[in-house]
């Protein structure tokens, strides 16, 4: 078992290494000259007379600031040349700030107009561009959200690329019974192929944090099936958030990737005490989350009204609405139940904050660390 945890320790330090390494790499040659770079506008406000937006792609996340009378272009493809000479590799590696100049906003792709003409409300349109694409939520969306507390419901997660690992199973099966010769084991031959069609996913879609937690776990899940009896082990979890870590130094700082630890830490805990069945899964276990996640939530976003308390239903309900949704986008009619979205989503204009106090936080979030680190044991 030492030796077994020295490799693992050696393999991890490394990865970082060469991880770093890489990311040295690219920072020298951004900050070398002025670039021009494609990245989707994730966050947009007004301040004073002047616009301050946020930029992403696959390998920077940093604001800018431009006085142009801008519409809304939250969401939208850009090219923009960014003055990179005072960016430092710590920020590099975070988030940073750098003056731009000649933004030039792209068409918007093809797949998004076929979802987006699916819809007459632009903030219906927008929460279907969020559950399959990943962009960002309107800020009245994401109030109305927070306070019904089902925001990570349309944050791509677990849940998420769960629904879509199933989905992928059931569609493949049958031509992999047809194919693959009969001492061929299905479960691993799938298994390679969901992976690889998750990552492209991801990449797609720009890593989102919790989704990438959700993807290193599924990989680690799928290493160590064949040799642990209980997959819904502790361990599990801590090598994910080891290799999430190396792989995305940038984490630590996440919000999004805390909120989705401590949602599956409280998942493998559930699973420690209850029996792994179908109506703890299904009926149970969201009622416990909303309970134990509430003290964290509560820390970062206080608003609540008491249409919240429905919230654990509700996430019961997804696990059926997500996969109805893309059939029904599939087939351009994506657009039927969006009088009811509209009229559930208005039952959060209106709320109270009620916030976790700094130290009933630091308290809870210590008695969590020490449940964590005994069950490693």
């Amino acid at each position: 078992m030492k030796q077994n945890l020295k490799y693992i320790c050696l393999i991890v330090f490394s990865i970082f290494i060469v991880n770093i390494g890489y990311k040295y790499f690219e920072y020298k040659k951004i900050i070398s000259h002025s670039i021009f770079i494609k990245a989707k506008i994730v966050n947009q406000y007004k301040k004073k007379n002047y616009y301050v937006l946020k930029l992403k792609n696959n390998e920077v996340t940093f604001y800018t600031t431009t006085k142009d009378d801008l519409k809304d272009i939250l969401n939208r493809e850009v090219e923009v040349g960014v003055i990179t000479k005072n960016i430092k590799f710590f920020d590099f590696l975070t988030t940073f700030y750098a003056p731009t100049y000649h933004l030039g906003i792209l068409d918007i792709p093809k797949y998004k107009k076929f979802i987006n003409n699916q819809h007459k409300d632009k903030y219906i349109a927008n929460i279907f561009d969020a559950l399959f694409f990943g962009d960002s939520l309107y800020h009245k969306t994401r109030l109305n959200l927070s306070t019904l507390g089902i925001s990570h419901l349309f944050a791509l997660s677990g849940l998420h690329l769960a629904i879509i690992s199933g989905f992928l199973y059931l569609i493949l099966t049958p031509f992999y019974k047809l194919v693959a010769p009969s001492y061929r084991n299905r479960n691993i031959d799938l298994g390679i192929l969901i992976i690889g069609i998750l990552f492209l996913y991801l990449w797609f879609v720009n890593f989102p944090p919790s989704l990438v937690r959700s993807f290193i776990m599924e990989c680690v899940v799928f290493l160590v099936a064949f040799n642990l009896k209980n997959i819904l082990n502790f361990k599990v979890l801590f090598l994910t958030i080891i290799f999430s870590l190396v792989l995305f130094p940038s984490f630590i700082f996440s919000i999004g990737f805390f909120l989705s630890v401590s949602g599956v830490f409280f998942i493998f805990l559930f699973f420690r005490y209850f029996k792994v069945n179908w109506i703890n899964g299904i009926f149970v276990l969201p009622i416990f989350l909303y309970i134990t996640m509430f003290p964290i939530s509560h820390y970062f976003f206080g608003n609540f009204n008491t249409y919240q308390l429905l919230s654990p239903f509700i996430s019961i309900l997804f696990s059926l609405f997500y996969p109805l949704e893309i059939f029904l986008h599939l087939i351009h009619q994506g657009g039927i139940l969006d009088n009811i979205i509209i009229n559930y989503l208005e039952l959060g204009q209106y709320f109270i904050n009620i916030y976790t106090s700094f130290w009933m936080f630091f308290l809870y979030l210590s008695i969590m660390i020490t449940i964590f680190i005994k069950n490693l044991t």
